[in-house]
């Protein structure tokens, strides 16, 4: 038996795992591959189970910890046997590193879900026959270059161009992306040619601004938007708004959720001010 330690603080083999969140058999696969051994056979107590002690807590919860990050046993085991301080800034310095880059991985895939949920619940909620005016909090954005219809005449060729364009910070594709138009004029006059296109990725450094816009949906496939221009022009009329900015179009539905592409779902985000009639008055003489 080892020094200071009692009979009765030896632990059997299930009592260990259990404290320490381990398989039992795990802990008898360690002891064969030389990754952690127990700290007696029980001969003293004239048996043959493995006996663990409150000593060895620490070392079985950082081999966990080192199993969990992928750490190869053959690692593990060289650790074992050369156990040193330097050794072990070699070994948490080098992974260190891994699981930073892995952090960073499972972070933006997280955003990369979430703003895609975002989409799906607004789309979900959408009454799509109305328009609505709402106030719409500011989203970061990474804006394409100006798309050059003239050259090619075509919708797909420019947003292939979009993918390929030089970024800072650099594009993820797997963010979902919409057309952008710098006033709703132009998006009256072409509305299946956005002036730029746009990336919701949450580190772009440009923004969507805060402020109130008039929205309306549509379904339809890409580069089409059916009679929803027209539509947010008369509402627009109707209700004394004024267009004074910037024309979003994201899709809320595409081919990640609705198979047929005439479903798909489209909303046209546009920025506006509300105004008043002044009604003239005679002075009084």
């Amino acid at each position: 038996m080892s020094e200071n330690i009692q009979e009765n603080d030896y632990l059997t083999v299930s009592e260990f795992a259990e404290i320490v969140g381990m398989n039992a058999n795990t802990l008898r696969h360690y002891d064969k591959k030389g990754v952690f051994h127990p700290i007696t056979r029980g001969v003293e107590f004239q048996n043959k189970y493995r006996y663990y002690a409150p000593t060895q807590f620490m070392v079985a919860k950082m081999i966990r910890v080192l199993t969990d990050i992928e750490v190869p046993l053959d690692e593990i085991v060289g650790l074992a046997k050369s156990r040193s301080p330097i050794e072990i800034i070699k070994l948490f310095s080098k992974h260190k590193d891994i699981v930073q880059n892995q952090i960073e991985f499972l972070q933006e895939v997280n955003s990369v879900i979430s703003t895609f949920l975002e989409l799906l619940v607004e789309g979900i909620s959408a009454i799509e026959e109305e328009i609505t005016v709402k106030k719409l909090p500011e989203k970061r954005i990474i804006m394409g270059g100006a798309n050059g219809y003239a050259d090619s005449g075509s919708f797909y060729h420019e947003l292939t161009k979009f993918y390929c364009g030089q970024y800072e910070p650099k594009l993820n594709l797997s963010y979902p992306i919409g057309g952008y138009f710098a006033s709703m004029d132009e998006f009256m006059n072409e509305p299946s040619q956005p002036s730029q296109f746009f990336s919701l990725d949450p580190k772009g450094n440009e923004r969507r601004a805060e402020g109130l816009y008039l929205v309306g949906y549509t379904r339809c496939y890409y580069c089409q938007t059916n009679d929803l221009p027209q539509r947010m022009a008369k509402y627009a009329k109707k209700h004394k708004l004024v267009f004074n900015g910037p024309v979003y179009i994201s899709y809320l539905f595409d081919e990640i959720s609705i198979t047929d592409p005439d479903q798909y779902l489209l909303q046209v985000s546009a920025s506006v001010k509300e105004t008043r009639r002044v009604q003239p008055h005679k002075l009084r003489k």
